[in-house]
């Protein structure tokens, strides 16, 4: 039942996929992360940081302050997230004071935010953050292990000076001990003498807690804010930079919120982060990685942060001010829109799904040989096209970000029904192909073009540069703040599933064809590729990722090879993950240190002795879902149990189909239970693991449905008739 594929043609594929990727490797010698350039003795920084800004409060009619600095300087969106879903003032520079995710200990996800902790003390005893070590304590014992006072003892022990101006500035400067070395409250007149006493300044401008119902009373506060702002370009020195970050949210929202750069070394243009290795989308630790090289300081420790460069405009006219703004608020809006239709689109989707298979299921048990519009065959062709429409879902919606469906509406609701509307078009397209090729006479083709689909959807956007990842249902959501480019968890879910389900199907065709030596050339190579696309620091940058799919991958080539599933294969396995995973973190290591990308970041965590903080960090994380989910990790669980009990014994549980069908395609069996082994790994090993399983569920379970439906309609077809009822089956 399984249709032979020509072998040559098959060989020819993989070769050039591998020369391609080759080449295209090789091309790209470095990690693609915008250049950053070093400072120079003498040039001056004064960074002002505020709170519940955002690109859509700034105009050139209501703010002409702000509207200045986006127009004669570089500007980007910024990620404040920091431990909680929203960032107060305090966790903002808290995070900016120890280069990492830092704050107060609150149980609250949404906190209600309290007053910034205030400066005592005066130039003659000195000055010192008040409840500076419960803060301290906080921070180091929560999930990143925080050094809070990391940047002001980095400016100690190169015996450089950092002038803070307010309490939000004593904070970011103080050192470990709570001290602040150079300090003076916000005030008009003494604002020049201030910000000339260190070559870097940080001032501590206030912000907006809250939105005023009232639109005049609201743009009087952000004036006021920006009277301030206005105070310190008039005070700061000749020649010295000005940067403007964002560091809190509003209202207890998460969002993206502006930030700013202008002065002799930041030219009108967009700020990029190597950190993010995004053009217009920045985090908080690169204000501390800014201040640090401006002040030709290194940090006492490793932060994730990078100084931001720019990326230069044709000028600075109000023409390209305004194509600025838009970009920037264009990047907002589609975090805050993606923000909000994730749970509602799944939901709708996966509900709608399982409604339909239901009642084609309840359609097919009540089908008989009168009933001509509602044949057996028929309903089998129904249930294999919803299967592979929603198979195709996760597919689709990255391609749905190649269109701008968030410009659409502000409405959630709108947005959900464009979005499902716009999903559901792209998988009937994806669908479409997968049953019109050559390979739809075979039962297990279109599960095979569906799986090389997803796989080459997503591998061909991490070597483009994860555009389409950012900002989607299966992701990387900027608001959240984890990781903004490369293979997220979500996102290694669907790829890992569908690399593995593709190398089982085409091995088992070719095995069926009597190619055993190919079926293994075919594995190797593919999943081999899917690997380096995976991993390799220019295009996944995984580490996790590798962990779980290496051993899949190993465990399903063993089923090609004939190998018994014995304890020493498997160790051999896993000696060879390890290996593969080690190379590629001594390799990444081997770059420099601005380059380096997740996998190289660990090792030089491992030297340096932090190795159990990360792991624990992740056990935490699942630890935590678990305690504060209970409900969704036994969810999780319970259908990993039932997954393993059908694919161990299929036949039970009324999965009879399913059981011929793996008779038929034994190396299928395999597969399911490597993507089986891929989601326990990468639950057990990945923080957020949790959500690995249920995600290649979504992709796997209605994507075997359709092949089983697919396998019984040719079983149908071959079956003799011999009753003449029997023919309305047919």
């Amino acid at each position: 039942m399984i249709r032979r594929h020509p072998v040559k043609t098959l060989v020819v594929l993989l070769l050039v996929m591998v020369a391609a990727l080759t080449l295209a490797y090789v091309n790209r010698t470095t990690v693609p992360v915008p250049p950053t350039s070093q400072p120079k003795p003498g040039e001056s920084l004064v960074v002002v940081g505020l709170g519940g800004l955002s690109w859509d409060d700034v105009s050139a009619e209501d703010t002409p302050i702000l509207w200045g600095l986006l127009r004669d300087g570089s500007a980007a969106s910024v990620s404040v997230k920091s431990l909680r879903l929203t960032t107060c003032p305090t966790d903002g520079w808290a995070t900016v004071s120890a280069g990492e995710a830092a704050g107060p200990d609150t149980t609250e996800s949404r906190p209600q935010c309290t007053p910034l902790p205030p400066v005592a003390g005066d130039a003659t005893t000195g000055y010192r953050v008040i409840g500076f070590d419960a803060l301290a304590t906080a921070s180091r014992e929560a999930e990143f292990r925080a050094q809070l006072g990391l940047l002001g003892d980095s400016f100690a022990a190169a015996k450089t000076c950092i002038q803070a101006v307010g309490p939000g500035a004593g904070l970011a400067a103080a050192t470990s001990d709570g001290k602040v070395a150079k300090y003076s409250p916000f005030q008009a007149t003494t604002l020049v003498s201030d910000l000339a006493q260190c070559p870097v300044s940080i001032v501590d401008v206030g912000g907006i807690s809250s939105t005023d119902p009232d639109p005049t009373r609201h743009l009087e506060k952000i004036n006021g804010i920006e009277r301030r702002i206005e105070l310190v370009m008039d005070a700061m020195p000749n020649g010295a930079d000005l940067v403007v970050a964002g560091l809190a949210d509003r209202d207890q929202q998460e969002r993206l919120r502006l930030l700013t750069a202008s002065g002799p070394h930041y030219a009108p243009g967009l700020l990029a982060s190597a950190s993010t290795r995004m053009v217009g989308i920045a985090q908080l630790s690169d204000i501390t990685a800014t201040i640090l090289q401006r002040g030709g300081v290194e940090p006492q420790a490793a932060i994730g942060g990078r100084a931001l460069s720019v990326v230069p405009s044709a000028n600075n006219s109000e023409s390209t001010a305004a194509a600025k703004l838009t970009v920037l608020t264009d990047i907002d809006t589609k975090a805050d829109a993606m923000h909000d239709v994730v749970a509602p689109f799944l939901l709708i989707w996966l509900v709608g799904t399982a409604l339909a298979m239901l009642v084609l299921w309840l359609v097919m048990r009540r089908a008989r040989p009168w009933n001509r519009r509602f044949t057996r065959a028929r309903v089998l062709r129904l249930v294999r096209l919803v299967g592979l429409v929603s198979a195709a879902m996760p597919a689709a919606t990255f391609l749905a970000n190649l269109v701008p469906w968030w410009r659409w509406s502000t409405n959630t609701v709108v947005l959900v029904a464009v979005l499902l509307v716009l999903v559901l078009a792209i998988s009937s397209v994806l669908t479409l192909a997968c049953l019109q090729g050559p390979w739809s006479s075979s039962a297990l083709g279109p599960l095979a073009a569906m799986s090389a689909i997803t796989a080459g959807v997503i591998g061909i956007d991490l070597l483009t540069g994860s555009h389409l990842q950012i900002s989607s249902i299966f992701g990387l959501q900027p608001l959240v703040g984890g990781r903004f480019y490369g293979m997220g968890n979500v996102a290694f879910a669907l790829y890992a599933a569908a690399v593995l389900l593709l190398c089982a199907a085409i091995a088992h065709a070719l095995v069926r064809r009597d190619s055993p030596r190919l079926a293994v050339f075919a594995v190797v190579v593919i999943g081999g590729v899917a690997l380096a696309v995976d991993v390799l620091p220019a295009w996944g940058a995984d580490f996790g990722g590798p962990i779980a799919l290496v051993p899949a991958l190993g465990f399903l080539l063993m089923g090609v090879m004939g190998w018994r599933t014995s304890v020493r294969n498997v160790s051999l396995v896993l000696v060879v993950a390890g290996l593969v995973v080690g190379l590629v973190c001594y390799l990444d290591w081997r770059r420099p240190e601005s380059e380096r990308s997740h996998p190289g970041r660990f090792l030089q965590t491992v030297i340096d002795g932090g190795a159990w903080d990360v792991m624990s960090r992740k056990l935490w994380a699942n630890v935590s879902l678990a305690v504060h989910l209970p409900v969704l990790l036994l969810v999780v669980v319970a259908l990993l149990v039932v997954v393993v009990m059908i694919v161990l014994r299929p036949g039970i549980l009324g999965t009879e189909p399913l059981r011929r069908l793996l008779e038929e395609a034994p190396l299928m069996r395999r597969g399911l239970l490597s993507v089986i082994v891929m989601a326990v790994i990468g639950f057990l090993t990945n923080d957020s693991g949790a959500a690995i399983p249920p995600v290649a569920a979504i992709f796997t379970v209605p994507l075997v449905v359709s092949a089983v439906m697919h396998f019984l309609s040719i079983e149908a077809r071959n079956a003799p008739v011999r009753r003449r009822r029997d023919r309305h089956h047919i």
